[in-house]
């Protein structure tokens, strides 16, 4: 019988969820695990310029424990997100059918979902086609000119992003950054620029959406209804 994979969280989803440097979580993880006499779990993760780097994989046991010292929104933040892992894991899997009769009942359904979905992507066809069109763009353009490309005002578009934990949620100079997951894979990128604050030099950054992710975001946004078609 093949083992349960058990849960676990990485250094870069905790760094991400609690807007921190990941070199720092990786502090905090390395001297809670010596305190706990706990021994440490390595993975690899690829960067923004798609290099493998080090992370720590935690339990849920470890991982409340380190955020314990953080403030009560970042452990509230955790906790859902462990949350949402194990509502995951119990999802139940497909059954496989054991008769004939549920077999057939089982080609019935595939045949009728093939027939459902074909029909939506007649229906959804000029969005996808246009999304094909600007999946060339690399440099990116911003979240507020794409949204009111695809026709969704910019307020509506940034929420549902960061409901989708797609943007950060956490208030400061991080708010509404793309997650780095979604930067490592070539959808968003950030946009760095200064400017001058009483007399300071200050920086800012813009997100910005990629071709290859106007194109991700849009097939998205038609599979969880939110778009119905747009005109090429």
């Amino acid at each position: 019988m093949r083992g349960v994979t058990p849960l676990t969280m990485t250094s870069v989803e905790l760094a991400e969820l609690t807007c921190k440097e990941h070199k720092n979580v990786l502090a905090d993880i390395r001297r809670m695990l010596v305190e706990i006499q706990s021994a440490e779990k390595s993975a690899e993760y690829q960067d923004s310029l798609g290099r493998a780097q080090p992370c720590l994989l935690l339990d849920k046991d470890e991982t409340l424990c380190l955020v314990a010292g953080y403030s009560a929104q970042l452990r509230i933040l955790i906790i859902r997100r462990w949350q949402e892992l194990e509502q995951q894991a119990h999802q139940p899997a497909l059954m496989i059918p054991q008769t004939l009769p549920e077999a057939l009942r089982l080609a019935a359904e595939l045949a009728e979902q093939k027939m459902a979905l074909e029909q939506k992507v007649a229906m959804d066809a000029p969005a996808v086609e246009f999304a094909k069109q600007i999946a060339s763009v690399e440099k990116g353009i911003t979240l507020s000119a794409f949204a009111k490309t695809v026709g969704l005002g910019p307020n509506t578009l940034f929420t549902l992003l960061r409901d989708s934990k797609i943007l950060m949620s956490c208030r400061g100079e991080r708010w509404n950054l793309p997650m780095q997951e979604y930067v490592d894979r070539g959808l968003f990128a950030t946009r760095e620029s200064s400017f001058d604050s009483n007399g300071e030099r200050r920086i800012s950054f813009t997100p910005l959406i990629t071709g290859k992710g106007q194109q991700w975001l849009v097939e998205r946004l038609i599979r969880d209804g939110v778009l119905r078609g747009v005109a090429a």
